[in-house]
């Protein structure tokens, strides 16, 4: 449950959205609106037009979103990050998100590279108890389908006595075993699905720990600090010292 809190922070409240996108809802109701009129216009086309325009229409518009999502969400992303968080490009952007959770996990107890160190322990156990008690599941699934296949198939070749018709039985027993094997994969995968994106959002986070303990220690070792910059921007902003203000995942 703890991980599960401080993946949620990171993801929600350090995410994109939160700290970018959600102050441009109307830029992007902007975009969506020119992307479903240039579909209403490709219909148009299709239906009243000649068909030789078809093609010209759809590249026309292909080659529109892209130039709309720069205009309307890129470039807007860019010119906000610089004036609210006086941020220059999306790599301060990187290293501000960081800054961030340095800040929330001192605030929650762990301010030194030890403390990093137990957390990163803590969290590698999490994710192998998660992995542990995915096993058993994808073990009985397995056990049914061996157990229902060879069922079936004694129950079917017991029955024929023809040596053809026990050959194409067989076949279809081995080729009725494919069918289920694609169907009990693609089923595991959704059973699994949540717990494959819970395991890469602590693998990223993984990740943004010991980038952090490695700042921490260019900056025992050198006179280098990589955070200094952004803990004054952070400090002259008072929604970003909300987000360090959360409650402790805890």
């Amino acid at each position: 449950m703890a991980i599960k809190k401080l993946n949620d922070f990171y993801f929600k409240k350090l995410g994109n959205w939160n700290l970018i996108h959600s102050f441009m809802k109307g830029f992007w109701r902007t975009f969506f609106l020119l992307v479903l009129l240039l579909i209403i216009g490709d219909i148009v086309v299709v239906g009243l037009m000649d068909s030789k325009y078809f093609i010209p229409a759809i590249l026309l518009s292909l080659l529109c979103i892209p130039l709309f999502y720069y205009i309307l969400i890129y470039t807007r992303a860019k010119k906000f990050i610089r004036v609210r968080y006086q941020l220059r490009n999306f790599t301060e952007l990187t290293m501000m998100r960081r800054y961030l959770l340095l800040a929330y996990l001192e605030k929650s107890g762990f301010g030194t590279r030890d403390d990093l160190e137990k957390l990163l322990r803590f969290i590698h156990s999490e994710m192998a108890e998660e992995k542990q008690n995915n096993k058993p599941l994808s073990s009985l699934v397995g056990v049914f389908f061996a157990a229902f296949l060879a069922i079936l198939g004694g129950s079917f070749l017991f029955l024929v006595d023809n040596v053809v018709e026990r050959l194409i039985a067989a076949v279809l027993i081995i080729l009725l075993a494919i069918i289920l094997y694609v169907i009990g994969t693609f089923f595991m995968r959704v059973v699994h699905s949540k717990s494959e994106m819970n395991s890469r959002k602590e693998h990223q986070l993984t990740k943004e720990i010991i980038a952090i303990q490695t700042a921490m220690l260019v900056s025992e070792n050198t006179s280098y600090h990589p955070f200094l910059a952004m803990e004054k921007k952070v400090s002259e902003n008072d929604f970003l010292k909300e987000i360090i203000a959360s409650r402790s995942f805890l």
